[in-house]
């Protein structure tokens, strides 16, 4: 047989499995959409008007498409030369994708192929629909992250016998890897339930998680307050009042106690109180942001404030929580407040969200309309469409890993303590989450003078004088950091940026004694955000050191704390054990 028969030959078995395997992708995608259906915060026909806008602009632009299929061929004639040639050092690197780590994505031509063709395919239909005239920017911008969903889905990794690891696993385990991964799907299914990310049965509440000693000795309709117990034998005269997000339950301020934050402030001797929100059923769907603020965050300080007698307090908020406390800090520069802020430190904190990326897909009009839709049913949002906006945002880290590890490896969640919190999402009441993404996401009132008032009072956060250390993290996908930044020409008082290794959650909650990911620091703020990061200086290690050596100063003197207080029931209460 000649050499030109047998490149044939092998040209002609590469496009037959090439055809099943685009309809193996097609199959999966179709099934990925059909099962995400009940998790997405909009109806699927909102995509799909988007995907049909596309359609059109590409049949209005032949010239367009024609040259954009040439490109395609081109790229794919190549890709076999190389498949066909001897030496194959003409392929990209791809090893910083995460998602083919494994050797035989390089060294095995089944998967080489398939890794590059999947590579090749998704890049020309991302730079397809992104580039075609005749769309708004607001429809180039839905098509692109769309697009991405797309694509992310189809990937050979997703499935079992286009993953070398799949593969190598079924054939170590004779077959019952697979097996056992499909058994866990058909449970999940069954109940309703997405993708475990970790073994719940490892984590009991007051046990193993959110186990830090304390008391719930304040309660109304909307939170509990803790107070915890001192691990020292004098505390500062400040009091810390920690305000978490809405969005998730407390104690991701006290996870298991190597990563307890609350723990370690007790240990370095602060009077430490954290609000604990109820999970809001459809009693609260009348519930405002103004409830929350003056019957949540406003009288929690004034508690905390009159159970210490302490004049002022610290208070420290996180992601929308921040933003919240942000709020309280403007109201009680307008109004007599029964109590003053020491300080504030915001963590993950938004302040100009216009610049929050991909979530700003969620604040479309028809989306939020479809979501006010739902939560006007049913008094609020399901605990899992917040989930899967967020999980939507990074799919191949928050779903299809997980997909991979849980339904094709077989593999059993593993006990950490973080993914427990994050499945351990709570609802959110209609109002408050219709006034906070319309407010603060879609029309960005926040910075606006006056664009916020709380019960007739106009607010500015521009005449806010509390010292301020604002806390950003480099990798964060739901509080970019540059969204954080322009608080630092916004707020009159003086303000600390510190921008964190790592992201959201793990940048944040970072115990000193992993010595992990680092912080960044610079004493100028230049108008770019960019400029302030090339002229900071990474340290290496937890932010809280140098947070506590910030916040200490402002403390007051250590002194003999309260040992007898009214306790209504033991941390970590009722409201966080609602289902």
């Amino acid at each position: 047989m000649s050499e030109n028969i047998k490149q044939q030959n092998m040209a002609d078995s590469w496009w037959s499995f090439l055809e099943t395997f685009q309809e193996q992708n097609q199959s999966m995608a179709k099934t990925y959409f059909e099962s995400m259906q009940n998790h997405l915060p909009f109806s699927p026909t909102l995509m799909g008007d988007v995907f049909i806008k596309v359609g059109q602009a590409l049949l209005e632009n032949p010239d367009y498409l024609l040259k954009a299929k040439e490109e395609l061929l081109e790229e794919i004639n190549g890709l076999w030369q190389n498949m066909l040639s001897a030496e194959k050092g003409a392929l990209p690197d791809h090893t910083s994708d995460k998602r083919f780590h494994h050797e035989a994505w390089k060294a095995v031509p089944y998967f080489l192929f398939i890794k590059e063709y999947y590579l090749i395919t998704s890049r020309w239909l991302q730079k397809l629909v992104s580039e075609v005239e005749g769309l708004d920017d607001k429809t180039t911008y839905k098509i692109k992250f769309f697009t991405k969903q797309l694509t992310d889905a189809m990937s050979p990794t997703n499935f079992p016998f286009t993953n070398p690891e799949v593969i190598e696993e079924l054939v170590k385990t004779q077959g019952t890897s697979l097996q056992k991964g499909f058994e866990t799907l058909l449970q999940d299914m069954e109940s309703g339930k997405w993708m475990k990310m970790t073994d719940p049965s490892t984590f009991k509440l007051g046990e193993t998680i959110a186990s830090t000693p304390g008391d719930v000795i304040f309660r109304n309709d909307l939170f509990e307050l803790i107070h915890y117990k001192p691990l020292t034998e004098k505390q500062y005269e400040v009091p810390l009042l920690i305000i978490p997000p809405w969005i998730n339950k407390y104690y991701i301020f006290d996870l298991s106690p190597n990563n307890s934050f609350v723990k370690w402030m007790l240990e370095q001797g602060y009077n430490v109180f954290i609000i604990s929100w109820v999970n809001p059923g459809p009693d609260h769907a009348s519930k405002t942001f103004d409830d929350y603020l003056l019957e949540g965050a406003y009288r929690a300080s004034d508690f905390v404030s009159s159970f210490t007698k302490s004049p002022s307090i610290h208070a420290m908020g996180y992601c929308v929580g921040g933003n919240m406390l942000t709020t309280l800090g403007a109201y009680i520069e307008k109004t007599k407040a029964t109590f003053s802020l020491q300080s504030m430190t915001l963590l993950a904190t938004i302040i100009d969200f216009t610049k929050v990326g991909d979530l700003k897909i969620f604040m479309d009009e028809d989306i939020l309309q479809s979501m006010e839709e739902t939560m006007a049913e049913k008094g609020f949002l399901e605990a899992d469409t917040l989930k899967s906006i967020f999980s939507l945002l990074k799919p191949n880290e928050l779903v299809w890993s997980f997909f991979i590890k849980n339904y094709l490896l077989g593999q059993i969640p593993p006990a950490f303590d973080f993914l427990y919190w994050n499945g351990d999402s709570p609802r959110l009441a209609a109002n408050l989450h219709k006034f906070t993404v319309r407010k603060y996401f879609q029309e960005n009132r926040f910075m606006q003078p006056g664009g916020i008032d709380i019960h007739g009072v106009p607010l500015d956060v521009r005449e806010i004088r509390t010292p301020t250390f604002l806390l950003a993290t480099l990798g964060d996908h739901i509080s970019p950091w540059k969204s954080c930044y322009p608080a630092v020409h916004l707020f009159k008082g003086p303000l600390n940026f510190t921008l964190a290794g790592s992201g959201h959650v793990a940048g944040v909650i970072n115990p000193p004694s992993r010595n992990r990911y680092g912080f960044f620091t610079n004493p100028c703020c230049p108008t770019d955000p960019e400029d302030w990061f090339k002229g900071a200086t990474k340290t290496e290690g937890s932010w809280w050191t140098a947070w506590e050596t910030w916040i200490s100063p402002l403390s007051g003197n250590k002194i003999v704390p309260m040992r007898a207080y009214h306790s209504l029931e033991p941390a970590p209460g009722s409201y966080v054990r609602e289902p």
